[in-house]
């Protein structure tokens, strides 16, 4: 059975800060549960440690929200990490993606998950 068109969104993260950083993230739901999420991010601090959490509940990456860590990346000397990830959450549970610094856990940019 062949996945609907439904079935696929896209996060572009904006950056929050100075840093500039940027990227895009493609989810795709798995026919047996949950979501396949690969990106790709730039203008990272080459070295530094990110993690990048999902909020169900709202498009704005919205500290105070319930959020969950997905995966941690370490920027390669280009500043650019990619990743390849299975959540459970299906798309439409999916609002938002955030990176954050791994160090102070401070919002670095957001990408709202579009249809």
């Amino acid at each position: 059975m062949a996945l609907a068109a439904k079935d696929t969104a896209t996060a572009t993260f904006e950056s929050l800060t100075a840093a500039g950083i940027s990227g895009q993230a493609t989810l795709r739901a798995v026919q047996t549960g949950g979501t396949d999420i690969h990106a790709q991010l730039r203008g990272l601090e080459p070295g530094t440690q990110y993690m990048v959490a999902l909020f169900p509940d709202n498009q704005t990456c919205t500290t105070g929200t319930v959020s969950q860590e997905i995966v941690r990346v370490t920027a390669n000397p280009a500043g650019i990490a990619t990743f390849n990830v299975k959540v459970s959450p299906e798309i439409s549970a999916i609002g938002s993606l955030s990176v954050q610094l791994v160090s102070d856990q401070s919002l670095q940019a957001c990408g709202a998950v579009t249809p």
